[in-house]
């Protein structure tokens, strides 16, 4: 869900009656992926991205009729057909996309919003289902319906009625597999159409060191709606004033810097302080914790003998943890300067965090997406 804090933030901060574009359902090729949102204002003021502009014109002129209604709308937009090469958008994006457009009102954000934030912001994971369309007799539901469904308790859950179940088992289904789904569901004489997304923490990075280099890195994987924190051992280097993007900052000296920590399946860690010792308590710590990736900056003899001394020292290291290591972190993108050198160590973390080789996608058979977050 990158991105949803930010609509979330911006309709708290409404002003005045806005609309919430949902792209809940993708054929074909598409810039962006089912769960993509933007807020529209009807000064044209836009918050985040469902395209690649493909349609926010169109949707814009949409929307005082969404206002004034007060009623869910779906568009339905045909990017790859010759009309609408002529008389469409003019992109030809090759793809079907349908958008869910709601009204969102100053004041309290909705339900299921806030409540998704709050997820979110404390690591927390879920699913979400959204009712995008609607035919015969559902039974009572409606188009913009939003159920939730927390691991930790609570939530939204559905309504008692002939689709509960299913709804359940679909919002259970995506938190299980962390795959969107769009599924048509039926009971009796009605059909409901769903948009169904895991809610998954935002990725998280922990950067091991404050030096000028960490800098690029904070400011990039903020940029890519991660989670930045920061630690090190030297108050002058460790501020806010140096790294404005870092949700949190730790002063202190590994394992006592690392208590508490949230370091799980969804964080990665970069230990970059060029202090070899604290570089070797770093990844003494961090190589027993459950996070997808550990990336050490420095040539590669450094790097072999910081964990030769480990060994030696009785740390074990078993398969799971030589696969989420790598050293020297980062992509072979011909890096030198330290922004590229960002660019390429963040690209190998996004890779893994995300499951994927990092390879071209030139070289990637079959489609470029896998629907996951």
């Amino acid at each position: 869900m990158k991105g949803f804090q930010e609509i979330a933030a911006a309709v708290e901060a409404l002003a005045e009656p806005s609309a919430l574009a949902t792209l809940v359902r993708v054929k074909g090729s598409s810039y962006r992926q089912p769960g993509a949102r933007m807020l529209f204002g009807p000064s044209g003021v836009r918050t985040g991205l469902i395209s690649a502009g493909c349609l926010e014109t169109d949707i814009l002129a949409r929307i005082q009729m969404v206002l004034a209604s007060r009623e869910p709308q779906l568009a339905a937009y045909d990017l790859g057909s010759d009309l609408d090469l002529i008389w469409g958008t003019g992109m030809g994006c090759q793809g079907r996309a349908d958008v869910l457009l709601e009204r969102v009102a100053p004041g309290p954000s909705p339900a299921w919003m806030r409540l998704c934030r709050i997820m979110l912001e404390q690591r927390r994971t879920g699913a979400l289902a959204t009712v995008y369309a609607i035919r015969g007799e559902p039974g009572g539901a409606a188009a913009g319906d939003h159920f939730l469904y927390d691991e930790a308790g609570g939530g939204l859950p559905p309504d008692p009625g002939p689709f509960a179940d299913a709804i359940d088992a679909a919002l259970r289904r995506a938190l299980a597999t962390g795959a969107i789904e769009t599924p048509t569901l039926r009971a009796g004489a009605g059909e409901l159409d769903l948009l169904v997304e895991p809610i998954r923490p935002p990725f998280a990075l922990w950067i091991f060191g404050a030096g000028e280099h960490s800098m690029p890195l904070a400011r990039l994987a903020s940029a890519l709606g991660w989670f930045v924190g920061i630690i090190d051992h030297r108050p002058a280097l460790a501020t806010p004033d140096r790294f404005p993007e870092a949700g949190r900052i730790v002063l202190g000296h590994p394992p006592e810097s690392l208590q508490g920590l949230p370091l799980d399946r969804r964080s990665a860690a970069l230990v970059v302080s060029h202090i070899y010792d604290k570089d070797r308590q770093a990844l003494e710590c961090l190589l027993q914790t459950p996070i997808a990736y550990l990336g050490l900056q420095g040539n590669r003899a450094r790097s072999q003998r910081l964990l030769k001394e480990l060994a030696e020292a009785g740390l074990a290291l078993p398969e799971r943890q030589r696969q989420i290591l790598h050293y020297p972190a980062g992509l072979d993108i011909g890096a030198e300067t330290p922004e590229v050198i960002a660019l390429s160590m963040l690209a190998e973390v996004q890779a893994a965090l995300a499951g994927h080789a990092g390879g071209s996608l030139r070289d990637r058979g079959g489609s470029i997406h896998a629907w996951r977050q």
